[in-house]
């Protein structure tokens, strides 16, 4: 294959692994404020606020589109088979270590298409785009991004179809990234990488170490990412059995939040309306329990849980 550019050779760019490093440390904040909400020892579960989801859908996007320059840095002049192959199958594996580590802890909200699954897919989509005309990639970068948005149809609904993206109803899983719009964000990642490829004095200078304390820990984004959470769970799971839940944890447990949004999104709102307005529902109940401590709310709260509505 041809050279997509003569600048000097760049195994990695540690500006990269740095990045990577913020993200992961955003991750492990993110997924600890959702112990602590799991365990009852804050009012609120992040997932299903609006800062939450934002923040979610950054430490991602930051992922994916970190994945897409790495692909188009280590393949700059030709595909490198192996060591493609070595690292799909790496993160596929993982990949599939954490749908059955869930599916076995939490069948009920088991992660069959997250953020690992993404990139697996999506690094083995993007390869032929590695070596495409640069106005080819945006586009299908832009239709990737938007097809969520343009494309519906009831097949899309069906939980064999869920990983596409298309759906308008939420699956229920503790993980989420789907390839539609993601794929999209893999793509502007390649473009990014192949301007900034062209032009030598910004590609050195991206060559030189930087930030090395987050660079390490972007280096090893794998193995934390699937260490993280157990770790936090058990000393958060510790605690909780040492010292047992505060009396004003929320009693509204984050099933309603799920339940809630898939009722509302299967009557066609828009997903960011429907988190708003459960979480908000959420938060208003919790209030009137820890504020006022009414015994006919708890009884309801109670007999809503025994019919499976929370």
């Amino acid at each position: 294959m041809s050279e997509v550019t003569s600048s000097p050779t760049f195994t990695r760019w540690p500006i990269l692994d740095a990045l990577r490093g913020i993200a992961v440390i955003a991750m492990i904040g993110f997924h600890f404020t959702w112990d602590l909400g799991f365990f009852q020892l804050i009012d609120y579960d992040i997932s299903f606020t609006p800062e939450g989801r934002v923040l979610s859908h950054l430490i991602a996007g930051t992922f994916l589109f970190l994945v897409g320059i790495s692909l188009a840095l280590a393949h700059r002049t030709q595909i490198e088979a192996r060591a493609f192959l070595l690292r799909f199958f790496k993160i596929a594996g993982a990949a599939a270590l954490v749908s059955l580590g869930t599916f076995f802890a939490t069948p009920e909200e088991w992660i069959f298409f997250g953020v690992l699954h993404c990139i697996a897919l999506s690094s083995l989509l993007a390869l032929p785009f590695l070596r495409a005309p640069l106005s080819l990639i945006f586009a299908f970068a832009v239709m990737a991004l938007g097809a969520p948005s343009l494309i519906t149809h009831p097949l899309f609904d069906r939980p064999d179809m869920f990983w596409l993206g298309l759906n308008k109803v939420l699956p229920r899983t503790n993980d989420y990234v789907p390839l539609l719009p993601w794929f999209g964000v893999v793509l502007t990642g390649v473009v990014t990488a192949r301007l900034i490829l062209v032009r030598d004095e910004i590609a050195a200078r991206l060559a030189r170490p930087t930030f090395k304390p987050l660079a390490r820990i972007g280096r090893h984004a794998l193995p934390i990412y699937l260490l993280h959470q157990p770790v936090l769970m058990g000393l958060v799971w510790a605690f909780v059995t040492l010292a047992g839940p505060f009396e004003k944890a929320s009693v509204i447990e984050p099933a309603f939040f799920q339940n809630c949004a898939q009722s509302c999104a299967s009557s066609g709102r828009g997903i960011e309306v429907c988190d708003r307005a459960c979480s908000c529902l959420g938060r208003a109940l919790s209030s009137m329990k820890n504020a006022i401590g009414d015994e006919a709310l708890q009884s309801a709260l109670a007999i809503c849980r025994k019919d499976g509505a929370l």
